[in-house]
């Protein structure tokens, strides 16, 4: 029988890949540390789906009593054993020095001319990593599902050499490197828009007309200026092709939600404003796209036609600010577990309008961040669709 390869290999390559037990690949690293009382410690955490490490916070020798704790050893690989099948493996790094783990962390480091840690916490984050892990921790879901260190040291992963590990574990990390850096231009356009969007509202920052001139004064409005309830009855029961609004200003989509029989629905329009009572205060706001015009939807997700002189988008990012939401939350009613917000209370809340021109300026600004913002975001999905292939095609 013919040694197994990958589906993707660097052409430098061609040596077979044969199985080996994690027993020769890695080497246990165990330093236990001597508490004391009066000491102060911090435990590290490793996330599950390979999400890394965290930082406990500080505790003292006393508060940690009796629990083994160990010191934490940089550049090796460690697993959380309750849920290790999810996948809950990271490598330390010098940031983790000084740092303890207790013994629910094992770490191992690598043999130098067998392995590259890089290249086995990857392969563990891939689908057959995870039934190696699986198989390591029988039981039931949850904390029953403990990983056995020992069974884990005696699965053979199937593996090449060490300089074909490194190759493959470097290219991983530069697209990783990638995603990452794109998330971080993500956060940087996000919190860019917050700031500058806190300036508008604030009206610290103004917009002049296209001739130089300065716009008007903005005038003190309600909501209820801005808005028309629409109640057109559509479908009863669970007929309808439905909407939902996404939580935390996401935009509005097709629900596949049921209803009872005696559920009223109304027919909603594309353009329309819409919320929903039991989702405000995590800002379910949203306009109605065009291809969803004629959906329906429940009276606890309320639309409302748009006044001309209103731009949509100027309305929807004054209501997604944090501060708004914040602000009037409290006035929500009902039980803790069902908390609205009712149409006349929204339709109370204060809304600064300033010159149609002037707000469709502030849109327009607004949605050429959001228009930056959805390409990277895009190109984040692009990469971890990329580099989820990878996985697939560059282990055995």
């Amino acid at each position: 029988m013919s040694a197994p390869f990958p589906a993707l290999r660097f052409s430098e390559f061609s040596n077979d890949w044969r199985p080996k037990p994690f027993l020769e690949l890695l080497e246990r690293a165990s330093d236990q540390v001597d508490v004391s009382a009066e000491k102060t410690y911090r435990e590290i955490g490793v996330r599950s789906h390979g999400r890394g490490l965290f930082h406990k916070e500080p505790v003292t020798g006393k508060e940690l009593g009796n629990k083994r704790v160990f010191h934490v050893v940089p550049d090796a690989l460690v697993l959380n054993i309750v849920f290790a099948w999810e996948q809950a493996v990271a490598l330390t790094t010098k940031d983790e020095c000084g740092f303890i783990a207790s013994h629910r962390f094992p770490m191992f480091l690598e043999n130098e001319r067998q392995s590259y840690l890089p290249f086995i916490k990857q392969l563990l984050l891939t689908q057959k990593g995870k039934a190696l892990l699986e198989i390591a921790s029988p039981g039931g879901a949850g904390r029953n599902k403990t990983l056995g260190q020992d069974a884990f040291l005696k699965l053979k992963p199937i593996v090449p050499l060490r300089d074909e590990q490194k190759k493959i574990a470097d290219f991983l990390e530069a697209v990783s490197r990638k995603i990452n850096l794109l998330n971080e231009k993500k956060v940087e356009l996000e919190s860019y828009k917050r700031g500058v969007t806190q300036r508008f509202f604030s009206r610290t920052l103004r917009f002049n007309r296209d001739d130089g001139t300065a716009f008007p004064a903005w005038e003190e409005k309600k909501i209820g200026d801005a808005l028309t309830r629409s109640r057109i009855t559509g479908s009863k029961g669970d007929v309808a092709r439905k909407i939902s609004v996404q939580l935390w200003a996401r935009g509005v989509r097709e629900s596949n939600r049921s209803g009872s029989a005696s559920t009223q629905y109304y027919v909603r329009k594309a353009g329309q404003f819409i919320y929903s009572k039991l989702d405000f205060l995590n800002c379910a706001f949203g306009v109605i796209p065009d291809e969803f015009d004629g959906l329906e939807s429940t009276v606890d997700l309320p639309a409302f036609d748009i006044a001309e002189n209103v731009d949509p988008r100027f309305l929807l990012n004054y209501v997604i600010r944090r501060e708004f939401y914040e602000k009037y939350g409290s006035t929500a009613d009902g039980s803790r577990k069902a908390r609205r917000i009712q149409e006349d209370v929204f339709m109370g809340f204060p809304l600064p309008l300033p010159h149609p021109d002037e707000q469709r300026k502030i849109a327009d600004f607004l949605s050429a961040i959001d228009a930056k913002v959805y390409a990277v975001s895009a190109q984040i999905s692009e990469m971890e669709t990329f580099k989820k292939g990878l996985l697939q095609k560059m282990f055995v």
